[in-house]
């Protein structure tokens, strides 16, 4: 989908369409894309008597293939089983091409009928293989399906990769439409980011590239493509003529899946011409065609178009469109028609004034576009292209070195050969010793700005994650505050739940001044020898009126004549992060406890523990608990907190040479144990 936002008589749609889903109606493109899109499409019984008349294994590959694009949208049931017929009878022979070529495909059909995971194992399976046996055009294919399913869950950057990597081989080969597939689907993740100039030149490339006749699978998505480019620039007339030429292009079955986007998109113009009555006709064809041939991705986008027609009129049945639309997007695992779901139904929600169902739906988002972009994808993709095209010139310049190192052979021939020789031998031995030089400052201040861009990314990422989530929601609440219909109950709800954004927003804000100050400054330790009941103490009377709320006892069992070697302030920061978690998720009249011990496993250092017996921790957040971006608990007397304040204890613990970890189980509480050097 293109429209940025749906217009009718001069007026505001109901829901608009947002950004997001820009995106991922092209990306279909790649996932249905194959690699052998150029065969000629033949009857199916001509096809079998290929076949059976194929003179050796490398022969039945082929046959294999063309048969399943033949089968892929007209009967994709019979696409599946000839592939598994050929994968059962390539593996009694141990032949391992064509078990890689039928695997690779599989996970294509896999992908394209929303077995994400399976689809993922078969190309990882396949181009071990193709690795294996060298087989380079395989490698390529194998990582143009692992980028197609990347693509498919939101992770833009990794596509790229494998993109830029089955390039290079394709163009190392010569493979001229496994290059032409790969630039459209460049293109596709160009214009997933609005590099919309340098989406259409990956286009143009591959059109360039494409026969006019016959008609392949290439060209009809390059005129679908190329037709969203010029949608998203503002042409609805260009826009327009590319849909219908790329309709005009694929009446046939082999061309089901590109036929589908550009029903979709010729619906989507009409749409946007104010002709809803033309837009669900097409809708509804391309709606019927998803459910015949089991395309669960797209009968999901096909449902959040309808929705966007039917929520002018009637909000309730948008929303249960919707829905369904949400249940086949959670049962493929696709991240990015999630999140234009929730777009989709937080503008309703908003519209008819359901703020309870919207604040909701608020958090859901939240956690959904965490989990897409906690970096900057269009810059990352961006330096893996400038990467790819550095590369390019290198080889261009090595070349060149290389011409001029020849001609400069010639040359020497002609002049005495023990003079040039010495003076060459200086001149090397005088320019090695200062590129020697430069290399290693260049290393110094490589090593500097890559530590520098490590940091910058830690902490805008940090900021993203913990700090716009709580503040990014008060702007809504207070909108809501401000309507008049809002009642007294529903005001004294958002003030609450305001005024715990903000704590949390603030504690956030707190920690990360702190670990900014440690990161950017190059404050390091200041190891010393101390006492840590003092600062055990301190921190005990701090969560006093916490802990007295929820009556709860805090006893502290370490030694007052214990000293121990490391930095003050991170111990103190360590203590105070690790008792108020324990006082927060530990119920009323609950118990925390801190001890300290002799390590068992680490002779020198002195194990302190943190025990609570509260809520406990799920097995499934264990892993990942000191890492960034680990999702927060509620605590028991519903608390608000982040995820920074563990991910600080992990690097101050690290940064004076101890370890952390944590034993939990769900109901009976958890205790966390650091360790610090024992003073001698």
């Amino acid at each position: 989908m293109y429209i940025a936002c749906c217009m009718t008589s001069g007026k505001r749609s109901s829901f608009m369409i947002k950004t997001a889903a820009d995106k991922f109606l092209a990306f279909t493109v790649f996932i249905l894309l194959l690699h052998f899109s150029i065969y000629g499409q033949v009857s199916i019984s001509q096809l079998l008597t290929k076949l059976k008349n194929a003179p050796n294994d490398s022969v039945k590959v082929g046959v294999y293939n063309e048969i399943f694009a033949h089968y892929q949208y007209s009967n994709p049931d019979s696409a599946i089983y000839y592939l598994e017929q050929g994968l059962n009878q390539f593996s009694e022979k141990n032949y391992r091409y064509g078990i890689a070529s039928m695997t690779t495909s599989l996970g294509y059909q896999d992908g394209a009928q929303g077995r994400i995971e399976l689809a993922r194992k078969r190309q990882t399976e396949a181009l071990k293989i193709f690795e294996e046996i060298k087989c380079k055009n395989g490698i390529a294919s194998a990582h143009n399906g692992l980028g197609v399913i990347e693509g498919r869950t939101g992770h833009y950057d990794a596509a790229v990769k494998h993109f830029m990597t089955a390039l290079k081989i394709f163009e190392a080969i010569s493979d001229t439409n496994g290059v032409t597939n790969t630039y459209l689907k460049l293109g596709v993740v160009n214009e997933i980011n609005n590099n919309l100039d340098k989406a259409l030149n990956y286009y143009n490339k591959a059109l360039s590239l494409t026969p006019d006749t016959p008609v392949t699978t290439s060209q009809v998505f390059l005129y679908n493509n190329i037709g969203i480019i010029y949608g998203k620039k503002g042409d609805l007339k260009t826009s327009l003529s590319y849909f219908q030429k790329a309709l005009e292009n694929s009446n046939k079955p082999e061309f089901t899946g590109v036929r589908i986007l550009s029903i979709i998109n010729t619906g989507i113009v009409y749409h946007e011409f104010g002709n809803n009555e033309k837009a669900l006709e097409y809708y509804n064809n391309a709606l019927q065609i998803t459910k015949n041939k089991n395309l669960p991705e797209e009968h999901a986008r096909i449902m959040i178009n309808i929705a966007a027609i039917t929520s002018m009129n009637n909000p309730a049945n948008a929303i249960t469109e919707l829905k369904e639309a949400l249940s086949i997007a959670k049962k493929i695992d696709n991240k990015a028609i999630l999140e234009e779901i929730y777009n989709g139904m937080l503008d309703i929600y908003k519209k008819t004034k359901n703020y309870k169902d919207a604040l909701s739906l608020m958090e859901e988002q939240r956690d959904l576009e965490d989990s897409l972009y906690t970096v900057d994808k269009a810059k990352e993709i961006a330096n893996l292209e400038s990467v790819y095209e550095l590369e390019q010139s290198n080889a261009r310049i090595k070349e060149l070195k290389s011409d001029e190192q020849r001609n400069l052979l010639k040359k020497d021939i002609i002049v005495v050969i023990a003079a040039c020789l010495a003076i060459a031998l200086l001149f090397i031995s005088i320019y090695y010793r200062k590129t020697k030089r430069l290399n290693e400052q260049l290393y110094i201040r490589e090593s500097e700005l890559k530590k520098s861009n490590n940091v910058k990314d830690k902490l805008f990422s940090i900021i993203g994650h913990d700090l716009k989530g709580p503040i990014g929601n008060i702007p809504m609440m207070l909108k809501i505050l401000d309507d008049e219909t809002t009642t007294p109950e529903e005001r004294k709800f958002l003030l609450e739940t305001m005024a715990e954004h903000v704590h949390a927003s603030m504690d956030t804000l707190d920690k990360l001044l702190y670990w900014g100050k440690s990161q950017i400054k190059g404050i390091g330790t200041k190891p010393e020898v101390f006492k840590p009941s003092k600062y055990i103490e301190n921190n005990i009377k701090l969560t006093k009126s916490s802990a007295d709320l929820k009556h709860i006892t805090v006893i502290n069992k370490t030694d007052p004549g214990l000293t121990i070697y490391g930095d003050r302030a991170h111990f103190d920061f360590i203590i105070r992060n690790l008792l108020s978690n324990a006082v927060k998720f530990t119920h009323a009249n609950g118990t925390v406890e801190i001890t300290a011990a002799d390590s068992s496993k680490r002779t020198g250092f002195t194990v302190f523990a943190v025990k609570d017996n509260g809520l406990g921790i799920p097995k499934e957040k264990l892993t990942n608990i000191f890492e960034p971006f680990s999702s927060s608990t509620v605590g028991t007397a519903n608390e608000k907190g982040t995820s920074m304040g563990l991910l600080l204890c992990k690097e101050f613990v690290i940064e004076n040479g101890g370890d952390i970890c944590v034993e939990s189980e769900p109901g009976k509480g958890s205790t966390f144990y650091f360790t610090f050097k024992t003073a001698s």
